[in-house]
């Protein structure tokens, strides 16, 4: 019997130093430090799951991460220029503002690839507009500068047609619809389930995927060039554990999900959220054809004029992280 005991007793020993050792193997830096890693909860919406799993101490235990909460887009470029922040997740079109203005910024990875799934068209359940060719010189509800701005753009064109884009906040693109101030709005996650689900409108493009490859989008890792330079180690623990949250999202839906909806305070209905998230596409890479897709971000900012330079994506770019 003891020795029965001894030899179990031996198998549990070796496997505990076994898993020790394995986790001790992924490990890049034990650098003690804290971070300041700038998020928007309505834009990236896995955020959350990042935060509760701490994928990062798998690569980097000694490291802590302040999550640093920014409404929108715009108060996390404020916070970066105040030297609030060094690391962020950043939607496509505010990061290429920040590059272009702060000019002290690395791309080192794929936060969020968007396809064609992240963006639909409503208008009023009165509206006699039944194709979107019919909106030529109508009213269009999104942000300006918007990533959606874009895409509505990128329709506009294939279809031969011109909107007027009007700015407005998601709040407040929902209740123009609702009211029929404007003659159709360009949704995005949470909002664009959160609308169908209230069914505030009418749907008139349920997705925008037949327009793909030009909707495509990219929401990007951004970094302090300094502290790239300084912390390349670091920087590559950080870059590991968004894959890792990519490989989690894909693998656990119905968790992340939960732990997103909670994270809420449970006021965004949980189909909607689930929906949001389903929508979300990832990269493990950052390569060619996630620049190409950044460089026309670019230079649709710089035709609308919101940037007057521009820059090439390639050289703003840094992919040895994901390697």
């Amino acid at each position: 019997m003891n020795n029965r005991r001894n030899v179990i007793c031996g198998i549990m020993i070796v496997v505990l130093l076994l898993s020790t050792a394995s986790h001790a193997s992924d490990v890049i830096s034990a650098k003690a430090m804290k971070i300041r890693f700038g998020y928007c909860p309505y834009g990236m919406m896995e955020t959350p799951v990042a935060k509760e799993k701490a994928f990062y101490k798998k690569y980097l235990p000694n490291v802590e991460i302040e999550w640093h909460f920014g409404l929108y887009s715009l108060y996390l470029i404020n916070d970066w220029l105040a030297g609030k922040i060094e690391v962020a997740y950043l939607g496509d079109m505010p990061s290429i503002v920040l590059q272009n203005r702060a000019r002290n910024t690395k791309w080192v990875g794929v936060a969020v690839y968007p396809h064609g799934q992240v963006a639909g068209v409503m208008v009023p359940h009165n509206s006699p507009v039944k194709d979107i060719k019919e909106l030529d010189g109508k009213n269009v509800a999104t942000g300006i500068a918007s990533s959606h701005h874009r895409i509505m753009d990128v329709i506009g064109a294939k279809e031969g047609v011109k909107f007027k884009i009007v700015n407005r906040t998601p709040e407040r693109q929902m209740k123009d619809i609702q009211t029929g101030k404007a003659d159709a709005a360009c949704f995005w996650p949470p909002y664009l389930e959160l609308a169908k689900h209230n069914k505030i409108g009418r749907v008139l493009l349920n997705d925008t995927v037949r327009y793909e490859p030009e909707v495509n989008a990219i929401w990007p890792v951004v970094v302090s060039e300094k502290f790239a330079k300084e912390h390349p180690d670091i920087v590559k623990g950080i870059v590991k554990a968004d894959i890792d949250l990519h490989k989690f999202m894909r693998e656990n839906p119905d968790e992340a999900s939960q732990i997103v909806y909670k994270s809420y305070e449970e006021k965004i209905p949980l189909p909607v959220v689930r929906a949001s998230l389903a929508s979300y596409r990832y990269s493990d890479t950052l390569d060619k054809e996630h620049i190409e897709t950044m460089q026309r971000g670019i230079d649709f900012l710089k035709s609308q004029g919101i940037i007057k330079t521009g820059f090439n994506a390639a050289d703003w770019a840094d992919p040895s992280f994901t390697k």
